[in-house]
């Protein structure tokens, strides 16, 4: 476990991590681990019952990071102090004061190829949110989905992994 959070019970959902400490603007908070799957290999996973659709962590157009229990512990925020760097290193967007809850938006690193998801028999993972934050949007989804100012302001702040800024 780092130095620098804890996992706890989270007033958003189940539990979440929390800073134990103060952690600086631009600091790297978490390098996101777990194992590197295609979207066929996460078909196979769910359907034998081995994983969540909501569990993995789009990298890429067709590449997921099946998250280790860590990773998979951070919770979404629409109002979010962390953002997906590269293909999945958590980076402060603020200042965090510790006992802070660390939040990503989950939106940020979704955008799906639906129609390959429709046709092996699934749908496209959504969520009510409950993030509680002053601005929540009510729904996790797609990026394509969020409000243009919304992207605009993730866009201009490089606050995007990489396969969403291209």
């Amino acid at each position: 476990m780092s130095p620098l959070f804890k996992i706890v019970d989270s007033t958003i959902a189940g539990k979440g991590i929390v800073a134990t400490t103060k952690i600086p603007k631009g600091q790297t908070v978490h390098v996101m681990d777990g194992t590197v799957c295609t979207t066929d290999d996460l078909f196979e996973l769910v359907a034998e019952g081995k994983e969540q659709p909501s569990d993995p962590l789009q990298m890429d157009d067709n590449e997921f990071l099946d998250l280790d229990e860590t990773s998979r512990t951070f919770n979404h925020s629409c109002n979010p102090n962390v953002f997906v760097r590269g293909k999945r290193e958590l980076v402060a967007i603020r200042d965090i004061d510790p006992g802070e809850e660390i939040t990503f938006d989950y939106s940020t690193t979704m955008r799906y190829d639906v129609e390959r998801i429709e046709a092996a028999g699934y749908t496209v993972w959504t969520c009510v949110c409950l993030c509680g934050a002053p601005n929540c949007r009510g729904i996790i989804d797609e990026f394509k989905t969020l409000a243009a100012p919304i992207q605009a302001h993730y866009r201009q702040n490089r606050w995007l992994p990489d396969y969403m800024m291209r």
